[in-house]
């Protein structure tokens, strides 16, 4: 189990640093690319060929046009924006803790090859995998927070419509450990 979930970990880290190579920032995509967090863009990909974009300000834009919200509208768009910024950052975060594993468990096979304290060296392994898990989950309530407000959203905006499947089912499973 700790071997595999090291190498997840591994996969995880690589996908992430990789992930932001070249660019001086971070680009982030979320449900197959239909989510697209680059800087402080977020650009969604709808249906019919559908493109928007959704700023800090809860500024919506559908294929170039501003679209006028009311308040209520803009604070779910606000809290779609938030949520996929916060998808990046918790996925950075859940990387780095997965670089923390691929350490850990070199520093696990040395010990258990050398005959050092392979007890100290298993709970070490045991608590860096616990944070890959903990920042993880941190990614599923961020996905929980945009599919609220893009299920909001469909149903009192109609031009955010097109944009409505993006996040799909109803994330109950982040309550589940992996």
């Amino acid at each position: 189990m700790l071997i595999r979930n090291a190498a997840v970990a591994l996969v995880l880290a690589a996908g992430f640093v990789l992930g932001g190579c070249g660019n001086g920032f971070h680009t982030t995509t979320i449900a197959n690319g239909g989510i697209v967090v680059n800087g402080d863009e977020v650009t969604l990909d709808g249906t019919g060929g559908s493109e928007a974009t959704v700023d800090a300000a809860g500024k919506l834009e559908v294929d170039g046009r501003e679209v006028a919200v009311d308040a209520a509208q803009r604070q779910l768009l606000k809290q779609y924006y938030q949520g996929a910024l916060a998808v990046r950052e918790h996925g950075l975060a859940t990387g780095r803790a997965g670089a923390g594993v691929a350490v850990q468990s070199l520093k696990n096979a040395a010990a258990h090859v050398t005959g050092g304290d392979s007890e100290q060296a298993d709970a070490g392994l045991d608590a860096a995998t616990q944070r890959v898990n903990r920042e993880a989950s941190k990614i599923c309530i961020d996905i929980q927070q945009i599919r609220l407000a893009q299920e909001r959203l469909a149903g009192s905006l109609p031009a955010f419509k097109p944009f409505a499947g993006i996040i799909d089912g109803d994330g109950s499973d982040c309550s589940k450990d992996s």
